[in-house]
């Protein structure tokens, strides 16, 4: 994972300042070519990948620090992912793995039974025993989740993908109303953040013994000694 967002970093500063920093390119052709280049290097084969949450957070981060560089959005600005996104007319990156292993899926399985794809999706192990502790992730245990996060029966998918048309366009709509739905929470996350009381800050307790002032924690303290009674010399 640290190999492609290292990769995908390299590109994007290879193409910096002939087209991200290029003010004779409209900003639609740079966002069409920060998919085409720089998100194409940092997905390449995601279709494959076993992801847990932390690995897609991180191509997250990714995806939203070149996009605000890109739309010139400093941090400060207090404008959401979601808002990102919006402004430049992409998806998230987990939106667009969820999108291409389903479509990798159907693939797989339109495939003849001795592909060797195939045979790697639907083989199991005859013998072994497995570890103590929660087992690792497996590529079969992620696509049923991708097929429940987009509506998809687990029970009939392989019937549905055999037909090329019908498969495409359940995978259309499925990740169409996966992303509207996590961006519906993601906003809702944030209004309950805004929504939620302050709490009140405690009186500071932390005395000095060469002044009145009191403080609230010994970071404080240290700061105000030694800017305000610094040691004699």
């Amino acid at each position: 994972m640290e190999n492609w967002i290292r990769a995908a970093h390299s590109v994007y500063g290879r193409l910096s300042c002939r087209v991200f920093n290029n003010h004779a390119l409209t900003m639609a052709t740079k966002i069409m070519v920060f998919q085409a280049i720089v998100l194409s290097t940092l997905l390449y084969a995601c279709e494959t990948w076993t992801l847990y949450r932390s690995d897609i957070q991180s191509l997250e981060r990714f995806q939203q620090y070149k996009l605000r560089q890109i739309l010139k959005i400093p941090w400060e600005s207090n404008t959401t992912n979601v808002a990102v996104l919006n402004q430049a007319s992409v998806t998230s990156v987990e939106a667009t793995i969820i999108h291409l292993r389903l479509r990798w899926a159907g693939h797989v399985q339109r495939m003849e039974p001795f592909r060797l794809p195939k045979i790697m999706l639907y083989g199991e192990l005859a013998n072994g025993t497995r570890p103590r502790g929660a087992p690792k992730l497996r590529y079969k245990d992620q696509l049923k989740r991708t097929l429940a996060l987009t509506n998809i029966d687990p029970s009939s998918w392989e019937q549905t993908a055999r037909d090329r048309a019908t498969w495409r366009r359940a995978v259309h709509h499925g990740t169409t109303a996966f992303e509207e739905k996590r961006k519906e929470n993601e906003e809702a996350k944030r209004r309950r953040r805004r929504e939620r009381p302050e709490q009140p800050r405690p009186p500071p307790t932390l005395p000095f013994e060469l002044c009145p002032r009191l403080f609230h924690h010994r970071l404080g303290l240290s700061s105000h000694i030694r800017h305000k009674h610094p040691p004699r010399r």
